[in-house]
């Protein structure tokens, strides 16, 4: 059994052995090592010749795409019957995606929340997603970065620079690669290096005085290596307002460094090795009060950008940071991989090491005030060494294609909470308390995968995979000062569990793909670590699992002018994970995961794309969900909170939520027009217009203090270049309507918080390149 814990050096030592052996062995061979390979099918965004940013960053991503000569992006996924949300380089520039929760203004049934107030992201598609409060515990939809997992939220950040493009998979995954979950992933591909000398740098400076700068240089060392290497920083934005004396919050301070190296070790095997390290030292971004329940210190904040914080000095020596300090974030993520591929001929061997870990500081404060009723501060020192072989045939003009692999993670965790309550008063917890815990988790997928064509128009495909799940939560122990001193025992959760897929597609005629699958997916379970104060909260939460059917149609008119996808899908959801509360009779409400028997979700999705002039790109994407309980108690909040208030006495009182709507966001709309112009032979002037929409949600059943408003927001842009690309300029406005809006809201100790979204921004940017 391998077993790595925290030493960094026996899992470096496991992943350079363990790629390099299999390299030698068979002589691995490859160029890009990018995410996994996932037909990128529908709804993609950007026209090859609708680039914001022409030149050679630019020619870069569209290269990747393959599509110079289309109309329309895509062609070549319009015969592969897969849901696939293509974003490519070009149109995250021209939509400003400088995170990850940016891209859910451009997906259809996706949603991307932080988590609190952190950097941590909780994923959402499809109405399928896991609200990982505690940060240990596999996601239901899976981010990879040029094939390698990151199995936790935090490590997410900071990586969305010199990318070549986005892919988005809804629906049960793990079958040709990777780790099963049941929403889907998020594939996010980087430039690679180039045979040629490329080199450039960018600038973006907008309202708040935010500043993000951007810089590449990549090129040939000799004729079999290329490297590559990529940067960006960004400072200030800051856009809350402190209500006790006006200071501001949220100013970034961030950046980030990634290298590469491709070496074509000979015609049929290459090596890439890339490393890449993030710092954040960010404020935290502040929270509004939305209502207190308990102890009414503050009215709710009727301005959601108003925001307050301040810690007690016996809080801030305790964990060893400045009297007076802002809440803030001190996170560093860093990784190296390993990444190689043999061509034997008849197939392809490809195997993918890796070795990432982060180290979290944050600083909270959830009661937006500044006395002491819910003050958090929290340590993560995690890290993930996995290991993925993979042997296929496909992308040959085989009838019969099929891809076999196994992957293998390793996760580390060790982690520390402290929470100051000592404002709340003597009857409530007039205390700090501390959380610590380790936890260990080993996963084990291997993966089956075979297509069929039965006829020139028929193509049939079969998957099976299977996933073990290890994990032990240990040395867990929670402390309130000058009151309790509670250790709990050693804890282990083990899932096994089987998953397929079977899919046929019908290429009716050259431009009309009819297509269909059924998929069971799963996920494992685990546990609750944080603020765990009874041995109730340590009972594992069971795996999930998902049976999806879909089917959809894709078609191309007018000389591939004229896009029109469609497609619909049935969820029949098992044992859904979510996130509880749990209520101490001496304590209060506390998380707790749980599972819900059953529940359904079905939805639409569809895209219009067209290009009925030369250079006049319009594109209108929706989603459409609808989810609901079928077997579900759930404990009523408000009426806990509303009794508490009438006699001091925390009372439980549950509610059944059978076939009460979910929650989640019914309608997702995005669209977009752009249009460029060419004054004479030397310029191009593109103007862009975008506007995106988001329905109500609720992230808690049947109380309606989580409820997300819908939001609508609108952005545009005008961009200037000379026709050769080198360098351009350009003036763009987010959120245009100055809309206010909240992306999650949460509960503290006695209180319920809002995080806003981004008030709108003017800015201008600046890019050149050799």
């Amino acid at each position: 059994m391998i077993r790595f814990r925290n030493n960094s050096h026996r899992a470096l030592l496991a992943m350079l052995c363990c790629s390099a052996a299999t390299i030698a062995a068979t002589g691995a061979r490859a160029a890009d090592m990018a995410a996994p390979k996932q037909p990128a099918r529908t709804l993609s965004h950007a026209p090859a010749q609708h680039a914001a940013h022409p030149g050679p960053m630019a020619n870069e991503a569209i290269t990747v795409d393959g599509l110079r000569n289309s109309p329309l992006n895509l062609r070549k996924s319009q015969h592969v019957g897969e849901v696939v949300t293509h974003i490519s380089a070009s149109d995250l520039a021209v939509h400003h995606v400088d995170t990850l929760q940016n891209i859910q203004n451009l997906v259809p049934n996706l949603t991307i929340q932080p988590q609190g107030a952190t950097a941590n992201n909780n994923f959402s598609l499809r109405g399928v997603g896991f609200k990982d409060f505690t940060s240990n515990n596999t996601p239901s939809v899976m981010t990879y970065v040029d094939g390698v997992a990151y199995p936790i939220g935090f490590m997410t950040s900071g990586l969305m620079y010199d990318l070549a493009g986005v892919d988005v998979m809804p629906g049960p995954v793990g079958y040709t690669h990777g780790q099963a979950v049941t929403a889907g992933e998020v594939n996010i591909t980087t430039n690679t290096p180039t045979d040629t000398f490329h080199a450039g740098v960018s600038e973006d400076i907008a309202s708040y005085a935010r500043s993000r700068t951007s810089l590449y240089v990549s090129g040939p060392i000799s004729n079999r290596l290329r490297y590559r290497i990529a940067g960006y920083t960004a400072h200030g934005g800051g856009y809350q307002i402190n209500r006790y004396n006006g200071e501001h919050l949220g100013d970034a301070n961030e950046g980030a460094l990634r290298g590469k190296l491709d070496w074509d070790v000979d015609s049929r095997t290459s090596i890439n090795v890339t490393g890449h390290w993030a710092q954040d030292d960010s404020d935290t971004p502040g929270v509004f009060n939305v209502k207190d329940l308990v102890t009414p210190f503050i009215a709710p904040d009727t301005n959601n950008l108003i925001t307050g914080w301040g810690f007690r000095p016996a809080f801030t020596k305790m964990i060893g940071v400045p009297a007076n300090t802002k809440p803030f974030r001190n996170d560093t993520t860093w990784g190296i991989d390993l990444t190689g591929r043999h061509d034997f001929g008849w197939a392809e061997l490809k195997s993918i090491s890796a070795y990432e870990a982060m180290y979290i500081h944050n600083l909270l404060d959830l009661d937006s005030t500044n006395v002491a009723t819910d003050d958090q501060y929290f340590t993560n020192n995690s890290n993930v060494f996995s290991q993925e072989v993979r042997l296929s045939n496909e992308n040959r003009p085989n009838r019969f294609q099929w891809t076999i692999g196994a992957y293998y993670a390793r996760t580390a965790t060790k982690a520390r909470f402290f929470y100051d309550f000592s404002g709340s008063g003597p009857k409530l917890r007039p205390y700090i308390e501390a959380t610590r815990y380790n936890q260990d988790i080993q996963a084990f997928n291997q993966y089956a995968t075979a297509s069929y064509r039965l006829a020139p128009r028929w193509k049939l495909s079969a998957s099976v995979n299977h996933e073990s799940d290890d994990r032990h939560l240990s040395n867990l122990e929670t402390i309130q000062y000058g009151f309790s001193d509670v250790h709990f025992p050693t804890h282990g959760a083990l899932t096994n569990e089987f998953g397929g897929k079977g899919e046929l597609d019908f290429q009716a005629t050259s431009n009309v793909l009819v297509f269909a699958d059924v998929r069971k997916g799963f996920k494992p379970g685990g546990f609750t670590a944080n603020n765990t104060v009874i041995s109730q909260q340590l009972n594992p939460y069971k795996p999930e699992s998902l049976l999806a059917y879909e089917g959809g149609i894709k078609t191309d008119w007018l000389d591939h002018r004229l896009r029109v996808n469609f497609d619909g899908f049935y969820y029949d959801y098992h044992d859904q994970q979510i996130l509880s509360l749990e209520l101490v009779q001496s304590y209060g409400l506390v998380g707790d995961f749980v599972n819900i028997p059953k529940s359904t979700i079905w939805g639409l999705e569809g895209e219009i794309d067209a290009n009925p002039l030369p250079g006049l790109f319009l594109e209108q994407h929706f989603g459409y969900q609808r989810g609901r309980y079928d077997d579900l108690k759930f404990l009523n909040t408000t009426a806990v909170y509303a009794n508490y208030a009438k006699t001091g006495v925390f009372t439980p009182a549950y509610t059944s939520y059978d076939g009460f709507d979910s929650g989640i966001p019914k309608l997702t709309l995005n669209g977009n027009v752009s249009y460029v112009m060419h004054p004479n032979r030397k310029w191009d002037v593109t103007w862009q217009g975008d506007y995106s929409y988001r329905g109500s949600q609720l992230d808690v059943p049947g109380n309606e203090i989580y409820r997300l408003p819908a939001y609508f927001l609108m952005g545009m842009s005008l961009n200037v270049a000379p026709h050769h690309g080198r360098w351009s300029v350009g003036v763009y406005v987010s959120n245009l309507l100055d809309r206010r809006y909240v992306v999650t809201k949460d509960n503290g100790y006695n209180s319920f918080y809002g995080i806003p979204g981004a008030p709108r921004f003017v800015g201008a940017t600046m890019r050149y390149d050799l």
